[in-house]
């Protein structure tokens, strides 16, 4: 069996939500809004490795919505960051469908299914 870049997601997800289960519920949230950012920003990256500004404001926007939303849920209700998550792996099948940026083929998936995997692991956990 393969190694696909969707499983190869899913398992770095999974690889990566333990410290969710033993961290302070106020740290999981910091550390879950954190990651959050930095996986909206990876786009900005490659908007600005694709070099056009249409690209760079698309990516740069959307973002800065994700990063709004980590900011919610750390102020407000936590769950934002869930659900942001789950939004974002949409967002990766939007590239695969109708965004068009450098980037290569199969970060898409495994973007989606990281952002997918760990939305329901943080669930699971903050959940307990």
């Amino acid at each position: 069996m393969g190694k696909s870049p969707a499983r190869i997601g899913a398992l770095f997800a999974t690889v990566s939500l333990p410290a969710h289960f033993i961290l302070p519920d106020n740290i999981s949230h910091q550390l879950a809004a954190i990651v959050l950012t930095l996986v909206a920003g990876i786009y900005v990256g490659f908007a600005v490795q694709d070099g056009r500004s249409k690209a760079l404001a698309t990516e740069g926007s959307i973002a800065l919505m994700f990063a709004a939303a980590a900011l919610v849920g750390l102020a407000f209700w936590h769950w934002a960051i869930v659900i942001a998550y789950a939004l974002h792996g949409f967002w990766d099948l939007a590239h695969h469908r109708s965004v068009d940026t450098a980037m290569p083929k199969w970060y898409v998936p495994f973007c989606a299914l990281f952002d997918w995997v760990f939305a329901a692991g943080l669930m699971v956990a903050w959940a307990i």
